[in-house]
């Protein structure tokens, strides 16, 4: 009976094999009989175009007769048939080469490689001017280098902002070596360690960075060692011996001192994904049970700064990773706050696939924990989180700005080496 039953199993296998065989030999032989087809922008093309060397292209859809079908392949950049039963069968590959002007300069759009990507919203809860498709910037290192203020700054995106003619879109930068202090201090508090507020209106951070750091002044400040608790004391924009000077003349006719800033919140950072964090950051939850101001423009602010500078959103920070292997939709559907997590590679693909990631540990962004009065999301790291510091230590500051809408590039490759030029027309 034993014997019976190997004798069973080593048949059993050979004619799995055997059929192995002959389905991989059928298709084989299928499968040199397609007839291809290639169309770019619906053109037809003699060649199918290879992603390395025509940076913009993506490839959109297929299709195929006799019932059979296409599996496309993004890494290896090719066609996985399917359902392939008959010979002479035909398939044509469709692609696409998109580009995006951003203040007068033609950019190409990636799905794959680092770039400037698309960025689709679908709100329901709030104006409708804020499902308008963004461009914005995104993998490890794209070439979004622009020169601003003398400096290297980085361009986020052309993004949805309100001004007072409803939502419209601007250029939105970021300086992201930051502006810590070289000597003694370190970092910046979001508030004040005494009576401070998740308020962005009030805020000590707010006031320096419309204050002394946009006027080029010196003044007060409250700085400590990243993630640590501050203290008050003199900033100096200035003479830039110890800080980076501050905004000269012509930064500050490029910023766009009329727009308003959401300063909508969460009241959590668990299982709130890119898209949450984009809808709750324009809705009107702030602060100490709802009692903060939602908006922050000229009209609402207290203190009557120039408003010019912000800081960036935790939905900048998630929208600026490429999504490396696992793909931008598998990231923007976790938790950013999950994004630390290597389970599923997620701090791999996620999060190192990102430009805006924060090397030097915590980095302020300008959206308030809307459950407390006293925290504020910050990035650490590779993901998004509020409960370890509170607003009143210190974190990085990395300062943001819109650009008025009639700034163009006038020259430059976004490279670090030939950053943007910029001009007001």
């Amino acid at each position: 009976m034993k014997n019976k039953k190997i004798t069973f199993a080593i048949i059993s296998s050979i004619i799995i094999i055997l059929a192995t065989l002959f389905i991989y030999k059928r298709n084989n032989l299928l499968s040199s009989k397609i007839e291809w087809g290639y169309y770019l922008n619906n053109e037809k093309i003699a060649n199918m175009p290879k992603f390395n060397q025509d940076d913009g292209i993506f490839f959109e859809h297929a299709e195929c007769d006799n019932g059979a079908s296409i599996e496309w392949d993004n890494k290896r950049w090719g066609p996985i048939l399917k359902n392939l039963t008959k010979s002479n069968t035909k398939c044509s590959l469709y692609f696409i080469f998109e580009k995006k002007e951003i203040a007068g300069k033609v950019v190409p759009l990636a799905k794959i490689s680092d770039g400037l990507y698309k960025v689709a919203h679908d709100v329901s809860e709030i104006d409708e001017g804020w499902n308008q498709e963004e461009y914005r910037y995104a993998g490890a290192n794209p070439n979004n280098y622009v020169k601003f203020n003398n400096e290297i700054w980085r361009i986020i995106g052309l993004v949805n902002v309100k001004t007072a003619n409803g939502v419209e879109q601007r250029i939105k930068i970021v300086r992201t070596d930051g502006i810590e202090v070289q000597k003694n201090f370190g970092n910046y508090a979001w508030d004040r360690p005494e009576e401070y507020t998740n308020n962005w209106t009030t805020s000590k951070l707010k006031d320096m960075l419309n204050g002394i750091y946009y006027e080029s002044g010196t003044g007060e400040c409250y700085t400590g060692k990243n993630g640590r608790t501050s203290a008050q004391n003199t900033c100096d924009f200035n003479s830039g011996t110890d800080l980076p000077k501050g905004l000269d003349e012509t930064a500050r006719e490029m910023i766009d001192k009329e727009v308003i800033w959401n300063l909508g919140g969460s009241s959590t950072d668990q299982d709130v994904t890119v898209k949450m964090f984009y809808e709750r950051e324009r809705g009107t939850s702030t602060g100490n049970s709802n009692t903060y101001p939602a908006e922050w423009s000229r009209e609402t602010d207290v203190g009557e700064k120039q408003n010019g500078i912000g800081l960036i959103y935790p939905s900048d920070y998630g929208y600026a990773t490429n999504g490396g292997n696992l793909g931008r939709e598998t990231c923007f559907a976790k938790a950013l706050s999950d994004w630390n997590s290597d389970k599923g590679n997620y701090q791999i693909e996620c999060g190192e696939t990102n430009w805006l990631k924060s090397s030097s540990g915590y980095l302020w962004t300008l959206s308030p924990r809307s459950s407390s009065f006293d925290s504020a999301f910050y990035v650490f790291i590779w993901s998004i989180d509020y409960n370890s510091v509170p607003i009143s230590y210190a974190n990085s500051v990395w300062p943001t700005a819109y650009l008025v809408k009639n700034v163009t590039i006038t020259s430059g490759e976004g490279t670090i080496d030939e950053p943007y030029e910029l001009s007001v027309q």
